[in-house]
């Protein structure tokens, strides 16, 4: 019986994915270790605090940028694939890029049209004005890279799309040791060097699949359905990535530099073990959008079940091994000065548990339906995490609040998943 269920495992193309998927950001992860612990070592911790303000900051640019086509991408790619229609695998991809490079133009403008603002409202002083400019070109080259593997994710190549992160990181830590006190220089930099890794991506996916840059209206023919679908998932998006900006920015304001430095520590360990939550998403995201087209939604939502296990066994033992080793971990993944932090690390590692959850279901949402229930989901949560965290009178409350946000966050998703289901099985 074991051997019949082990040889359906082999056989079975989403496993295959799954391995290598969880591989791939295994290595990832190790490779976030090193990076962090070169720039903890490097810098001081309230220069840390703001390696990882600029770090969120160019995160929510990013995906702001991309007019959540990361999600789009790998959505529409898989139903072309599934539909066999090369032709509208073209439009998406030529209509999703050129939405990309507009909203670079805008939000470039925007951010260094009034970087005074920005500079005032993200870091709280006068002095960051020149990180703007750096802050758009390596958003752009996120966005860049983003949406050629997202591109991969829909035709299923985990290899390649694991690949990409890998390079990305190398190249990501060969700049920070060649270039060491500047802040500036290191985003730079990277900047530059991710623009030009994903022109490269671009330029391969284009010629291997005889997709054409020249813009022609049969092309452009996709881009109201796209828009349709990302629009009303900005929001989400921003509020996504403004979960981890915001916060820092709060307790940088109520607490000064040293303990935003001690919360991004903690922060950090909580993001480094997440990945191999959400990019399982990667997978599941296109899985779920062609499911519709390939008769096997069932199937599907019971793999889904079978996730949900498995991630709820692996938060719990993250959260065992951090409050058994956490002392060491905080050495290793900085130094010993980081831990002074190991009270708010162990409060708030409890947080991924049920940001496994909304790990695990904001992706097959967001394949299942049009309508926006992540952004629902994460605008709730994000609201009720601010409004607490202004009321928090010390770091360690702080942590706390950090818990009750994500706690909500996963039971909505939950919830939402639920729904979504129950409507989808009343309609068969």
């Amino acid at each position: 019986m074991l051997k019949k269920y082990l040889v359906k495992i082999k056989n079975d193309n989403f496993f295959k994915d799954l391995f290598i998927t969880f591989s791939g950001q295994i290595i990832v992860m190790l490779l976030s270790f090193v990076l962090n612990k070169i720039i903890s070592n490097q810098y001081s911790v309230s220069d840390y605090g703001v390696y990882s303000i600029l770090k969120r900051f160019a995160s929510v640019i990013t995906f702001i940028m991309l007019m959540s086509m990361g999600i789009a991408v790998p959505k529409y790619i898989a139903e072309a694939k599934a539909k066999k229609n090369k032709r509208l695998m073209e439009s998406y991809m030529v209509s999703s890029l050129l939405t990309i490079i507009i909203m670079f133009v805008v939000i470039t403008a925007v951010l260094i049209g009034l970087d005074s603002f920005w500079e005032k409202f993200i870091f709280n002083s006068s002095n960051n004005r020149n990180y703007m400019l750096v802050i758009c070109l390596f958003s752009l080259g996120n966005c860049l890279v983003t949406y050629a593997f997202s591109f991969y994710r829909g035709i299923n190549e985990f290899f390649k799309y694991n690949l990409i992160n890998i390079v990305l990181q190398f190249i990501f830590i060969f700049a920070t040791l060649f270039v060491k006190n500047s802040l500036w220089m290191i985003y730079c930099i990277w900047g530059i060097f991710t623009i030009f890794y994903g022109v490269i991506e671009i330029y391969i996916i284009f010629n291997k699949f005889n997709f054409s840059l020249k813009l022609r209206r049969h092309k452009l023919c996709t881009l109201k359905e796209l828009i349709e679908y990302s629009l009303p998932r900005i929001p989400g998006e921003f509020v996504l990535f403004a979960y981890s900006l915001v916060p820092l920015m709060i307790v940088s304001y109520k607490f000064g530099a040293t303990q935003v430095g001690y919360f991004s520590a903690a922060l950090s360990i909580n993001s480094l073990v997440t990945p191999l939550f959400s990019l399982v998403g990667t997978i599941l995201l296109p899985l779920v959008s062609g499911s519709k087209y390939n008769n096997n939604e069932k199937e599907v939502n019971k793999k889904i079940l079978i996730l949900g296990y498995i991630y709820a066994l692996v938060s719990i033992f993250g959260i065992v091994f951090v409050y058994i080793f956490g002392d060491f971990l905080l050495t290793l993944l900085f130094n010993q000065e980081y831990t002074k932090s190991i009270e708010i690390v162990k409060i708030m590692i409890i947080s991924i548990l049920p940001n496994a959850f909304y790990l695990l279901l904001r992706n097959p949402l967001d394949g299942k339906s049009k309508f926006p229930y992540n952004t629902i989901c994460l605008t709730i949560s994000f609201i009720i995490y601010i409004i607490l965290l202004l009321f928090a009178s010390t770091i360690k409350m702080c942590a706390f609040v950090t818990i009750v946000a994500y706690t909500i966050l996963g039971l909505m998703s939950l919830f939402s998943w639920l729904y979504v289901i129950r409507k989808e099985e009343n309609s068969l």
